[in-house]
């Protein structure tokens, strides 16, 4: 029984020396639940990303039964870091994530602004920083409804749209203000069931003036997706970000231009040119 005491001391001396020993510094948070913001990062540039926003549009080329006019797109996204697998900041972090969101088109053509469609996104991001760096690879699922008043003003059906895909994704920070990302996508269950399933994308972000209370933006992206005949859709945003809100740039004002492939699922593969202006959110 006494030695077996001073097993037991002995255990708990080496335990204690270990965990004096280890490099347990206070900023380290691998293995952490739900860590700094900073570790999931924003791709701004897409129509589709992930965010909460208000935005005016003018279509010139309507894809939707509406002629030439005004529509508005409202949207409620979050972007939340759930586990971080290892490392301790971002920059050499590997955290698992979730995204989701709701976008929702309004015709403002008519005095009953009238509900068009909307697209549900929801992704498991994993994602990698390697110092100014980061990749993503994520599960991601799409599906989108037709709006009751649309359908019965025009007498029409919506369609079974979804897609649950996989998808890779690299975004190198070239300079202090210029990046660029790529990727491919791969849908492998599609409705409808004819469609096809490879995705590209590839953009530019850049910012200008860094330091400043107001700092401008400039993004630019472009995808190709089979199911369209890898014609792109091609969205530039210009703007600026707003002043810091807790050490953290997460609102921004800018005009949007996009043309080709419509994002409304509902109207997939029909194309459209929209102009628009509005409030972006990344929270």
């Amino acid at each position: 029984m006494f030695r077996s005491g001073r097993c037991d001391g002995r255990a708990a001396v080496i335990a204690t020396l270990a965990l004096i020993a280890s490099p347990g510094h206070p900023e380290a948070q691998e293995g952490r639940w739900l860590p700094d913001r900073a570790l999931m990062p924003d791709l701004v540039a897409g129509p589709r990303d992930p965010v909460t926003k208000a935005q005016l549009l003018y279509v010139s080329d309507n894809p939707n039964a509406f002629d030439e006019g005004a529509e508005a797109e409202v949207a409620l996204g979050v972007t939340l870091p759930v586990y971080l697998l290892s490392g301790s900041s971002a920059r050499d972090g590997l955290t698992v994530g979730v995204e989701a969101a709701v976008f929702a088109r309004f015709g403002l053509q008519v005095i009953q602004r009238e509900l068009i469609a909307t697209d549900w996104v929801f992704a498991v991001p994993l994602v990698r920083h390697v110092g100014n760096h980061w990749f993503r690879v994520r599960y991601y699922h799409t599906s989108s409804h037709l709006g009751d008043e649309y359908s019965r003003r025009f007498q029409v059906e919506g369609v079974n749209f979804a897609r649950d895909a996989v998808d890779a994704l690299s975004h190198l920070q070239l300079t202090p203000v210029l990046a660029v990302h790529s990727g491919v996508g791969w849908s492998y269950n599609v409705h409808p069931e004819d469609s096809r399933r490879w995705a590209v994308r590839l953009g530019v972000e850049t910012e200008f003036l860094r330091g400043r209370a107001l700092l401008p933006y400039l993004t630019m992206d472009a995808l190709m997706d089979q199911d369209n005949g890898w014609a792109p859709r091609q969205a530039i945003q210009l703007g600026v970000w707003l002043p810091k809100i807790r050490d953290r740039r997460s609102l921004r004002a800018g005009v949007e231009l996009l043309t080709g492939p419509s994002p409304l699922g509902q109207f997939q593969g029909r194309h459209t040119t929209q102009l628009g202006l509005g409030f972006f959110g990344s929270f």
